[in-house]
């Protein structure tokens, strides 16, 4: 089985894991967990896929926005954390066809090093920033806070994916 394949099916499965453990809890927790493993399964089959890069795009940032609600002083870290994954996620996405397109791909079709150092950015600032969140002292009511490992475990599956399916040969 490709790579590639394994690593879309991960993701998917990974997305509805992280919906899953929120099926109880408020629309807000298990929704973008159900985006994001749409999207994934959007990379997997990308002849089947009614939004295109940009569409996801658009989807998982209205899901990030959603999903963060209204500003207000002392956010729960949890929908930050989850925010941040959809918008990342919807970056490397539009970034992904980059990566397997003709355009910046040697003749090989190996896809060129421009492409390598954005990607490794976005994915390093994700990084950093979901620590610095793990980091901060969790406030004291947190609307997802028993699931909160889970859900991180899972974004970070997704995370991983996404770049298997980016690099895999």
């Amino acid at each position: 089985m490709d790579a590639q394949v394994i690593a879309g099916v991960f993701g998917v499965v990974a997305g509805l894991v992280g919906a899953y453990v929120h099926r109880n809890g408020q629309v807000r927790s298990w929704l973008p967990h159900l985006a994001m493993g749409a999207a994934m399964g959007a990379m997997l089959l990308p002849r089947h896929d009614p939004l295109g890069p940009a569409g996801w795009m658009l989807l998982l940032a209205g899901a990030a926005a959603w999903a963060l609600g209204r500003p207000q002083p002392g956010l729960p870290r949890p929908r930050v954390a989850v925010a941040l994954d959809l918008y990342v996620m919807g970056v490397l996405t539009l970034l992904m066809p980059a990566l397997h397109s003709g355009h910046g791909a040697h003749p090989g079709g190996n896809p060129s090093s421009w492409w390598l150092g954005p990607y490794i950015a976005v994915l390093a600032i994700w990084a950093t920033a979901r620590i610095a969140l793990a980091a901060t002292p969790s406030p004291a009511r947190s609307e997802a806070a028993p699931n909160s490992r889970v859900t991180s475990a899972c974004s970070a599956a997704m995370m991983a994916a996404m770049t298997l399916m980016a690099f895999a040969p």
